[in-house]
């Protein structure tokens, strides 16, 4: 495809799109918040403020601008001075940054017209066109977005390469369509993504006018973060002055004309028309696909550049789809299914009752819980930040209470169906101080504990999985930027955290509660990782299971008989009461072989607070040792997880001595400022001698009890 009339000459002025997009999500920490509009919201805007008439487009997501109007007035204010004098052009968008595609409908439109109802209301202008979470595109938008008033969006130009088109001649903007609605789609272009703002003013302007020869106008939409909040960008931004050198290299290039979106779009015709397959921005896609396809993918991508071409045949390969990291993390999936099922039901509860309070107040935490963040992870963090999944969950239990409350449910009760798309029943219980997911076919174990008046999931655990980059982080071995360096974040691998390479591992299991086996009679107990030294294992086991109901008191009676050809039978009941927050496992084991049995059984529970080596979290033990430690301990029938900032003590209590190991669970992970360790919870393992003769039986109970002690913040 080339533009009506084709390339432009040279006399010709280059229409320059440029904009930034700022966002924070749902849980972040309001001092980290802060940095960043001090180190790059506000001071990105005060430059721009110096400069009158060059025009620039921005978006801010819905979360973030509620912050800025509460805690951060004065560069709220100075963005409401740029949009006044016409300077600043605003976008809409999900008002959580919600990846788009994956809402319901009815939550797509809710979330746009929040934010353009927000803009309107405080800025005085309705956006005409939308930033799109993570560049996250699919087929099917088109369609809901015009319904949603949106007139453009912006994509990738390595969404464009899939379709066929070469990045290198794309410029303006092109028309795609579903059932008959049409979308003007604008191409953010790569390559001044990676220059801005890492090279110098002058590198990107030879861009620009090598491109003169070709396009019409091109786009440059990135994160506002880059300016200011990405190691070494404040520095570089400010304090050498780079981003008003750029600014002013901009307005003094008389072929150069910056303009707004809007303003191109009722200037200038299409560029042609394009059907975009799904896509997200060009790294997204490699995150998303499995470690050993990523890094395949990689070396793929090695060969074809090598070749005299390579780099354009490179735009024609892609990663994966985004929907994947919901099968990547399944702690994730399970997130995405729960605001599913939360979204039909407050839609369907909104038709009957549209004006209840409470209902309303649901959704909107329904759509807090929808924000991006910790439904995937690549550079950013995002699921491998424990804040972020917390603020995700703690949204989602509210709307949950809230529904509950609205509809006057039964506060017992429980169901079974798949509860997360795997095709296996799991059995959810919920009491008025708990909900409980319980799985039949991983052992019966127990992969959520919401604790309703914290809001809290006590089973938020995510699991050590293989990551692409862990093959490059054990060949770099520690390492630190020189303080002057300033690399886009995809090219950054710096070793940060102390430690960080010796907890790299994996597990053989999603961490859950409830994971059990039988075990030698003696030998080392690993907290962690116990589970290659145990003769029997319930973790990927199918077990029977029958539910009992009376009202007051639910229990799920699961069983077992002959796991992995060990003539045993095992049976696990799981009750919870109305009356008590608390979780009674009563377990108990026959053995039916012809030769005494002489070993240990051994629980495994992985719980998470709010920290580990944080101030005021800690166990209740001897000397009372941080929830990041690791120990071991004789002869015990009781331990306490404590967690003064929030008010809560979890405890886990039980009947005969035990043997008992513990152990902070720390994944090995990428962020802005490089490789870090994040501690996501605590692995605790109780083991208990058992020793029967043929037809013998043994007996234990394990309570878990959560209470609320001190004044949360």
């Amino acid at each position: 495809m080339s533009e009506p009339g084709g390339p432009t000459g040279a006399a010709d002025k280059l229409t320059f799109l440029f904009g930034i997009h700022n966002h924070q999500p749902a849980g972040n920490f309001d001092h980290v918040i802060a940095e960043a509009t001090e180190r790059a919201y506000h001071p990105f805007l005060a430059i721009l403020h110096e400069f009158p008439d060059l025009p620039a487009t921005i978006h801010t997501s819905g979360s973030l601008l509620e912050w800025l109007k509460e805690r951060g007035s004065r560069t709220f204010d100075l963005l409401g001075t740029l949009v006044a004098r016409g300077q600043v052009e605003l976008l809409t968008g999900g008002f959580h940054e919600p990846i788009l595609p994956v809402l319901p409908d009815w939550d797509k439109v809710g979330q746009i017209q929040q934010l353009t109802e927000f803009l309107t209301r405080h800025f005085g202008v309705r956006p005409r066109g939308m930033w799109l979470a993570e560049r996250v595109w699919e087929p099917h938008l088109p369609k809901v977005l015009r319904e949603s008033g949106i007139e453009y969006v912006l994509v990738d130009d390595g969404h464009f390469a899939l379709a066929g088109l070469d990045p290198a001649a794309l410029g303006g903007y092109f028309l795609t369509e579903e059932q008959g609605a049409t979308l003007a789609v604008f191409p953010i272009s790569q390559r001044l993504r990676y220059l801005v703002p890492f090279c110098e003013p002058e590198e990107t302007l030879a861009f620009l006018a090598e491109r003169r020869k070709t396009a019409r106008s091109l786009t440059l939409v990135d994160d506002g973060e880059k300016f200011g909040v990405w190691p070494g960008t404040h520095r570089r931004c400010y304090e050498a002055g780079w981003l008003r050198r750029f600014f002013e290299t901009l307005v003094k290039t008389d072929w150069l004309e910056v303009a707004t979106f809007s303003a191109d779009l009722d200037r200038h015709s299409p560029s042609g028309r394009i059907y975009l397959p799904t896509a997200a921005y060009r790294e997204m896609g490699e995150w998303a696909l499995p470690a050993d396809a990523a890094r395949d993918l990689e070396e793929m991508k090695d060969r074809v550049l090598a070749l005299p071409d390579g780099e354009k045949l490179g735009n024609l390969l892609r990663g994966g789809f985004w929907r994947n990291f919901l099968v990547k993390y399944p702690e994730v999936n399970d997130l995405h299914w729960k605001m599913l099922r939360l979204s039909h039901a407050i839609h369907e509860s909104l038709a009957r009752e549209p004006g209840d309070g409470r209902l309303l107040e649901a959704q909107r935490h329904l759509w807090r819980g929808q924000g991006n963040d910790a439904y995937w992870h690549g550079v950013f963090g995002g699921c491998y930040l424990p804040h972020l999944r917390r603020g995700v969950r703690q949204a989602l239990i509210t709307a949950d209470r809230l529904l509950g409350e609205a509809t006057e449910r039964n506060p017992m009760g429980w169901s079974r169906q798949d509860l997360n798309g795997d095709g296996h029943a799991e059995v959810l219980i919920r009491t008025p101080a708990l909900t409980l997911t319980l799985n039949p076919a991983a052992g019966g174990s127990l992969t959520e504990i919401a604790y309703a008046p914290k809001a809290l999931d006590l089973a938020d655990v995510l699991a050590r999985r293989p990551e692409a980059y862990h093959a490059r982080i054990k060949a770099a071995g520690p390492t630190e930027d020189a303080p002057e360096s300033v690399k886009t974040i995809h090219e950054r691998l710096t070793v940060k955290e102390p430690g960080a390479l010796d907890v790299l591992g994996y597990d053989r299991f999603r961490r859950a509660c409830l994971l059990d086996g039988l075990f030698p009679q003696s030998g080392e107990l690993d907290a962690l990782s116990p589970w290659d030294r145990a003769e029997v294992v319930l973790g990927d086991q199918q077990m029977d299971h029958r539910v009992q109901s009376t009202g007051e008191k639910i229990s799920i009676i699961f069983s077992l008989a002959n796991p992995s050809g060990w003539p045993l039978l095992v049976e696990k009941t799981v009750t919870v009461v109305e009356t008590r927050a608390e979780v009674d496992v009563a377990y108990r084991l026959r053995w039916t072989g012809t030769a005494r049995l002489s070993g240990r059984w051994a629980a495994q529970w992985n719980l998470a607070l709010t920290g580990g080596d944080a101030p005021a979290r800690y166990y209740r033990l001897p000397g009372l040792p941080s929830l990041k430690n690791r120990g071991l301990a004789s002869n015990q029938t009781d331990v306490g997880l404590v967690d003064e900032w929030i008010g809560l003590a979890v405890t886990l209590a039980w009947g005969q001595p035990a043997t008992l190991a513990w152990a902070p669970v720390e994944t090995v992970s990428l962020s802005e400022a490089g490789v870090e360790r994040i501690f996501q919870g605590s692995s605790l393992l109780l083991a208990w001698p058992v020793s029967l003769d043929p037809g013998d039986e043994w007996e234990e109970r394990i309570t878990l009890s959560v209470d609320e002690r001190g004044d949360s913040p």
